[in-house]
């Protein structure tokens, strides 16, 4: 299933299509230098001291971009770029 939106750092969700544009390279150059560097991600649970639990992974490259569905920002990116050539 493709996602077609993006989830602002304050919790709303839009759709990639109405991004502003800047914020489209933003995320574009993010997600490039997160694939790049690794994107740390981190679970963890338990309801006391004696459960507590955590795992630590980095991701890199095609993983981190399929995880931050880079391919949808890319694709509307590229599309305005043409559009405006």
């Amino acid at each position: 299933m493709k996602n077609n939106f993006h989830t602002t750092k304050d919790g709303k969700r839009i759709k990639i299509s109405d991004m502003e544009t800047s914020h489209l390279e933003n995320m574009v150059r993010f997600i490039e230098a997160k694939a790049k560097n690794g994107f740390v991600v981190t679970n963890g649970g338990g309801s006391c001291a004696e459960d507590i639990w955590m795992d630590v992974e980095t991701y890199y490259g095609k993983d981190v971009k399929k995880m931050l569905n880079y391919k949808s920002y890319k694709e509307e990116l590229d599309k305005r770029n043409k559009k405006n050539s």
